[in-house]
């Protein structure tokens, strides 16, 4: 024990087993690649240890193989397969040698084996604290490859998010680069192969139940007349009148009732055209239903979630292309002027009198409806408190919850003990080990009587290594006591019921905040969030004060973009609301409103329709 303990202490003698675990955890954690986290392990475990073989197995199948080794056998185990059995007793090579094995796990699954060996030494191979040290370098290279492969997947997540917003962006310029409503729906389901594999696609225009099939994927002319289409417009029409998006995952194999109920009406047809699956997408805006997108394809799951998001979210492109097509071929200019000539010949017929009136009542309107000017206020969405100082509470050490020393809504002091894990076996290694430095102690005393100059400097190394071992254990009973890092209030729900739990180094135990100034979290959208300052008043109130309005003010906007990609987006607001009398509580349900720049009638009834000509105007023109 002492030998390994010592091998992992730097020359000048003060950095201790802890040290040294910690660094090589730090180590493992900056590394982004699960073999250089392999390789990191390998060479410090052996170091930490002082073994004379260090190697580490991946599981394949039923057998175990050497991905890589350390030491005096490292030509001889780099490479060998051998079974899961095998590894529980000594291997060829290896005898009159202690050995042990921890396993590395990611998310709950093994992934690598950890063996190390080396000769009986004086204790008889390795005791329980080397072990300890090797079972917790192989639980921090699992959570270090579990960090590793989380970063690789978001990493690539971003990739594909990113590379999809490239298509989509590319299909919407196609898409609203013309107001030729046929030139529209052509384009829609050709292009839409970018984004979805089908072997039939087209779109419709929906209107009094019937389906009028306008254009066809890889086809320049439609035939009225031919079978397959007029079932097709069939089939769209009955999808066009759910009013949602349908996906028809198997013909052979329903997954839900509305997919048997489908393939009850129409099976015989879907059979008949070779249909094995299909997406159908209404396209609907707030004026109601506008036509729908199809695409079937002959086999089953033709197409993932991924790509029914995408395809939803060019649904909701078309439908804004085909309004503004429908808007342009309708626009009675003609008419429009007729009128404007007829009003301004009778406007010039009346009385100088009855003009003046007229003009001076208009002005008086204008002014009012321009000059006179109040906070702009702008609705908060989905409103959430939380306190504005708050600490989460955790272990630094595993173990079993033994005491819970607070409830639900104790006012705690900074400091102050919250939670106890069981520690009668460390105090009794604890005592164990004080034993040992005594008795160490009294064989370093017994050596000087005898003028054992060796023997005392022996057992005075004892002695201090023991300490050391004291030492640590102490830490470790000080840190059972787990306590208040800031002074509040306990916000965790019955936190009693986690006694006789076990609780992990960095869980989550209890929650303490303070609520005398509670943090809210609102969204806008995204048509008001250039109205939105830091510093603005927010006004609320909560359902259980419905008579009371509370006041805070605008603290942050952070620049991130809530709300899936097929709906309209929201943006954060940050806001501080005092709350020295207690009446506000995380949770509560709240209305919140943010009072902006000044604006008149004016401002507030054209905001709207100025920014839909201008972009009405850039979609045009642009």
């Amino acid at each position: 024990m002492l030998d390994s303990a010592r091998s992992a202490i730097r020359a000048d003698g003060h950095t201790t087993v802890t040290d040294a675990l910690h660094e090589v955890t730090l180590e493992l954690f900056s590394a982004d690649d699960p073999a250089e986290i392999a390789g990191i392990l390998l060479q410090r475990a052996g170091r930490l240890l002082s073994v004379r073989t260090t190697s580490i197995w991946v599981p394949s199948e039923h057998e175990y193989i050497c991905r890589g080794a350390v030491g005096d056998r490292r030509e001889q185990l780099t490479g060998a397969q051998v079974e899961a059995s095998e590894l529980t007793a000594a291997m060829p090579g290896e005898a009159g040698d202690a050995f042990i094995n921890a396993g590395v796990a990611v998310d709950g699954k093994l992934v690598a084996l950890l063996r190390v060996s080396r000769p009986f030494g004086a204790d008889g191979g390795f005791n329980d604290a080397e072990q300890d040290l090797l079972r917790q370098l192989t639980t921090a290279a699992g959570a270090a490859m579990a960090k590793a492969r989380r970063l690789a997947a978001s990493e690539q997540a971003a990739s594909d998010s990113s590379r999809d917003l490239a298509v989509l962006t590319d299909m919407s310029r196609e898409i609203m680069s013309t107001l030729d409503l046929d030139r529209v729906l052509r384009s829609v389901v050709n292009l839409a192969s970018r984004v979805l594999s089908f072997d039939r696609g087209a779109i419709g225009l929906y209107e009094r139940g019937a389906c009028d099939i306008r254009a066809v994927a890889g086809a320049e002319a439609i035939d009225a007349k031919d079978p397959r289409l007029k079932d097709l417009a069939v089939r769209a029409a009955w999808a066009a009148g759910r009013g949602e998006r349908f996906y028809l995952s198997d013909r052979t194999d329903s997954a839900s009732d509305a997919e048997r109920t489908f393939v009850q009406i129409f099976g015989a047809d879907l059979e008949r055209d070779d249909t094995g699956s299909g997406l159908y997408l209404p396209l609907k805006d707030e004026e109601g239903i506008v036509g729908i997108l199809l695409f079937e394809a002959t086999r089953g799951e033709m197409a993932t979630p991924r790509q029914r998001e995408l395809a939803e979210v060019l649904a909701n492109q078309v439908t804004v292309a085909i309004r503004n097509a429908q808007l342009y071929r309708n626009v009675p200019m003609a008419d429009a002027l007729g009128a404007l000539a007829a009003r301004k010949q009778a406007l010039l017929a009346l009385p100088r009198r009855r003009k003046l009136i007229y003009a001076t009542s208009t002005l008086i309107v204008i002014a009012a409806l321009t000059l006179i000017r109040w906070p702009l206020r702008v609705s908060g969405l989905d409103p959430v408190f939380r306190s504005l100082r708050h600490a989460d509470i955790r272990p630094a050490i595993a173990g079993v919850v033994d005491r819970v020393l607070v409830q639900e809504g104790t006012f705690v002091r900074r400091g102050w003990p919250v939670v106890h894990l069981r520690d009668d076996e460390l105090r009794a290694d604890r005592a164990a080990a004080a034993a040992a430095v005594a008795a160490a102690q009294r064989a370093a005393a017994i050596a000087a009587a005898h003028n054992d100059a060796a023997g005392e400097r022996l057992q005075l190394l004892r002695v201090d290594a023991l300490q050391r071992e004291v030492d640590v254990l102490e830490q470790q009973i000080r840190a059972a006591t787990v306590r208040s890092p800031i002074e509040g209030v306990v916000l965790t729900s019955r936190p009693e019921e986690r006694v006789g739990t076990h609780a992990d180094p960095g869980e989550l135990l209890v929650v303490v905040g303070q609520t005398d100034s509670l943090e809210l979290d609102l969204a806008v959208a995204q048509e008001d969030v250039d109205l939105v300052r830091v510093g603005d008043e927010v006004r609320l109130r909560v359902d259980a004060l419905p008579q009371r309005t509370f006041v805070g003010r605008v603290v942050a906007l952070p620049p991130v973009t809530l709300g899936a990609a097929n709906v309209s987006p929201r943006f954060p607001v940050r806001a501080v609301i005092p709350n020295g009398e207690g009446l506000l509580r995380p949770g509560m349900t709240s209305y919140a409103r943010v009072l902006t720049t000044p604006a008149s009638v004016a401002g507030r009834v054209l905001r709207s329709p100025i920014r839909a000509i201008r972009l009405l105007w850039w979609r045009i023109w642009s």
